[in-house]
């Protein structure tokens, strides 16, 4: 299946879709998967033998698409902050399986403090080792140290991959403009492979803990939806401009929001300057240009 992109909001109350990543099914400790109030939640089974089977673990992949070049975003929106878990997003995920998984992970670590200043973000490269335990993160680079999510908050996590370039961000919803953190990294190991989502025991005790996140809005695609940028340049007269990366974007534009497909139109002499995309707005309606128009960037 040949996708642009793909989402899941999870109001249906299912995970159709969706490959669980339960490892621990057959020694009969499974993951438990809830849609409380629409959402998606992943609570994980005490691991049965952790000198053997590694820590406690699971999460849910979109086996439907290969990606190479990526843009994950999901919304975290509720986790347990009384235990040392990991949680976040997967890219480039293949042999998706007890000791077999390999990809690439970012994630938001609490920490072992119960204050507002610890916890840390990670980019890490999920490998195996032969042996004792597997699905190991080995980490490509750590964010800024004493961060601390609120668990009384929302946040939206965005994991970006373009070539070996890893970048991860995190938002306090509803502000989805400026990250709170980000955090980048280089790693060439992993070329292509599936997305997802991961929890993680991180606490390093020998009986472990239960993870235990709900995340919601998912969405994933080969390419950054780009935003368009507005700028001043003298009386009436601005600047609209994107990312030359965005080059299977098409600006449109219309006389009302949030109107219907037949109000909106494709807009010709667009410039390609540099690394952006540029197209010059006129606003005063005397010398002949419209009173008001709504622009938007749409996917062809």
């Amino acid at each position: 299946m040949n996708l642009r992109a793909q989402s899941d909001d999870f109001n249906d109350g299912d995970d159709t879709g969706w490959t669980r990543f339960n490892p621990f099914a057959p020694f009969g400790a499974p993951a438990q998967f809830s849609f409380p109030g629409g959402a998606y939640r992943i609570q994980a089974a005490l691991s049965p033998a952790p000198s053997q089977l590694g820590p406690a673990r699971a999460g849910s992949l979109r086996s439907d698409v290969v990606y190479t070049n990526f843009y994950i975003a999901v919304d975290v929106i509720d986790w347990d902050d009384t235990v040392r878990q990991a949680f976040g997003i997967l890219a480039r995920v293949n042999n998706f399986g007890l000791g077999t998984t390999t990809g690439y992970a970012f994630t938001y670590e609490r920490g072992a403090g119960v204050t507002m200043t610890s916890g840390d973000t990670d980019l890490s490269s999920i490998v195996c080792e032969p042996g004792v335990s597997c699905e190991i993160p080995v980490g490509i680079q750590t964010g800024p140290s004493s961060i601390h999510l609120d668990s009384a908050k929302d946040y939206r996590f965005v994991f970006v991959g373009r070539g070996p370039i890893l970048e991860g961000r995190i938002y306090e919803l509803p502000d989805t403009l400026n990250p709170i953190l980000t955090i980048i990294g280089s790693d060439n190991t992993y070329e292509s492979g599936y997305a997802g989502l991961v929890i993680y025991d991180n606490s390093g005790d020998d009986i472990g803990i239960r993870p235990d996140v709900t995340f919601d809005n998912y969405f994933a695609t080969d390419v950054e939806p780009p935003r368009i940028q507005v700028e001043s340049l003298f009386a009436d007269l601005y600047l609209l401009s994107w990312p030359a990366e965005a080059s299977r974007f098409v600006l449109q534009e219309s006389a009302v929001l949030p109107g219907i497909a037949s109000n909106w139109t494709d807009v010709p002499d667009v410039l390609l300057m540099g690394d952006r995309y540029n197209y010059g707005v006129e606003t005063d309606p005397s010398a002949g240009a419209p009173a008001r128009r709504f622009f938007r960037l749409v996917r062809r």
